[in-house]
């Protein structure tokens, strides 16, 4: 894979909003800090780090990985896993990082490493014990020690990119692994350990100074919850928190304390399209001329979004790069009318009411976009409501299997791929088995299956035509690329990254 070179524009993105003078890193203090999060964190546990708002609190901080992206120019570096090599089409061999201790003073070891990965596959190994993180290693995999620091992972297909993958899967210790008690007591090797959590209140963390990296300089992190963009600033702004994630652009300071970032966000919509009145690919197509982006989204979202017609991003080798310029499948409501209108005379209920399924945190001012968006569907005829939920009852409505009763949804996504590999998005949203899928269509799978064991170019040509196909398919509309901001207080030095969406790594945060 050539990561670098999909990353390059992302790495210039996220260079360009580092703040400058950052000072060298300071003696450790007892000082700490309070961060001001848009949404309560479903899950401690270390299989449950793909939502952001889990990985904001604990990806970085107090869970790692094998290995990880770099978010200056996208390659796969060492973490846990000092190096690693492909010893047959198959079977990969990692060397871990000797020394490494968990918080609670046991050896991290090939034992612990072989367990987490395990767990993402389920099964009989881990009953009752399924997580988030198990698409990100699609297909089936083994993970096996072969003593305390060398580790064997088999794979059942080809799978150029497997360290990549790891670097998405987070340990925890061996024990917790088995039971439930990791949810409430999550025991990692990152530079920070857990203390405590209150439901609704707060989350604890306080340096771990058993730490085999460069220990942090910040002592303490209390994470609290805001779901109001304005309180959030407004904290940072009086001095009771020093960062605050997910700012509006009306609330942005012009100085060096808002940072802008982007990290391969996009807003899109999914439509149901084993319902009415999506079944007909007409209607689904319809949605995309129905929405005036161009007038809507940097009306409604400023600085922090711009109009887009994709699922991903340009760092992603699915990217189609004259797709946007094309004028593919732009604002044209008399196109929409005309295609409704066909669906409709070959016998489809175009008619049929359908819930716009969002939350308030979707995106900064999303509330106001989604409302928009709803009123340029009605304006072509179709019957929209909008259903906004928080964010647990949201993803119900998100993954498969879905109930017989439930009625046609659009669903609104806030989705990210910071690790400019396909394979982390297409397989979960638009294959036919895909847990977060609301289409079937047989020549996206056959194309999907074929790049997922592919390397190079190869891999690249067919993850864009699978995009090619779903986009003429009305499977994913693109709507709004977004623009982070994140509001530092006086005196805190952070250099944003195309990660920062994902994990904010607390020991890279430093204080005047």
């Amino acid at each position: 894979m050539k990561l670098g070179i999909l990353w390059s524009a992302v790495a210039i993105a996220g260079a360009a909003t580092m703040l400058s003078g950052t000072p060298a890193r300071a003696e450790k203090s007892d000082k700490g800090i309070t961060v001001v999060l848009a949404v309560e964190l479903d899950s401690l546990d270390p299989c449950d780090t793909q939502p952001a708002q889990n990985a904001n609190v604990v990806r970085g901080n107090i869970f790692e990985s094998l290995t990880r992206v770099s978010p200056v120019n996208g390659k796969v570096e060492p973490l846990l896993a000092d190096s690693w090599k492909q010893t047959s089409d198959k079977t990969w061999e990692f060397k871990l990082k000797k020394g490494v201790k968990f918080h609670d003073g046991t050896d991290f070891n090939a034992a612990a490493a072989a367990a987490n990965i395990m767990r993402t596959q389920g099964g009989s190994n881990f009953p009752g014990l399924a997580c988030l993180n198990s698409g990100q290693i699609p297909t089936p995999v083994t993970a096996e020690a072969v003593d305390d620091l060398t580790l064997k992972v088999t794979t059942t297909v080809v799978d150029p990119i497997l360290p990549l993958r790891l670097s998405y899967v987070d340990i925890g210790d061996l024990v917790s692994q088995t039971k439930p008690e990791k949810v409430v007591n999550p025991v990692g090797t990152g530079p920070y350990k857990f203390v405590s959590r209150k439901q609704g209140d707060a989350v604890k963390l306080t340096r771990f100074d058993g730490y085999w990296g460069t220990a942090p300089q910040i002592k303490d992190v209390t994470y609290i919850v805001r779901k109001e963009a304005s309180v959030r600033a407004s904290m940072v702004e009086t001095g009771e928190a020093q960062i605050a994630l997910s700012i509006q652009a009306q609330d942005a300071t012009d100085d060096d304390r808002t940072v802008t970032f982007k990290d391969n966000r996009i807003f899109v919509m999914r439509p149901m399209t084993f319902k009415e009145p999506f079944k007909d690919p007409r209607v689904r197509q319809a949605l995309s001329y129905a929405i005036d982006r161009d007038t809507i989204v940097p009306a409604i979202l400023g600085i922090t979004g711009a109009p887009y017609y994709q699922m991903l991003g340009p760092q992603v080798n699915a990217y189609i790069p004259d797709y946007d310029a094309s004028g593919a499948m732009k604002y044209d409501p008399a196109k929409a009318k005309e295609l409704i209108a066909a669906a409709k005379a070959d016998g489809h209920a175009v008619d049929t009411p359908f819930d716009i399924v969002t939350r308030p945190d979707i995106l900064p001012d999303g509330g106001e976009l989604v409302q928009a968006i709803a009123q340029n569907l009605r304006e072509v005829g179709l019957q929209a409501n909008i259903k906004s939920m928080e964010n647990t009852a949201w993803r119900e409505f998100l993954r498969q299997p879905f109930p017989p009763e439930q009625p046609p949804t659009l669903q609104m996504i806030s989705h990210d791929n910071t690790s400019g590999d396909a394979s982390f998005s297409f397989p979960k949203y638009i294959t036919c088995k895909g847990i977060n899928s609301a289409i079937c269509n047989p020549e996206i799978d056959k194309l999907v299956a074929a790049a997922d064991v592919a390397a190079g170019d190869e891999r690249d040509q067919l993850y864009r035509k699978a995009a090619e196909i779903l986009y003429k398919d009305g499977g994913f509309i693109g709507i709004a690329e977004q623009i982070r901001l994140i509001m530092l207080g006086e005196g805190v030095n952070y250099k944003a990254n195309p990660l920062s969406g994902l994990e904010v790594r607390i020991a890279d945060v430093q204080l005047n």
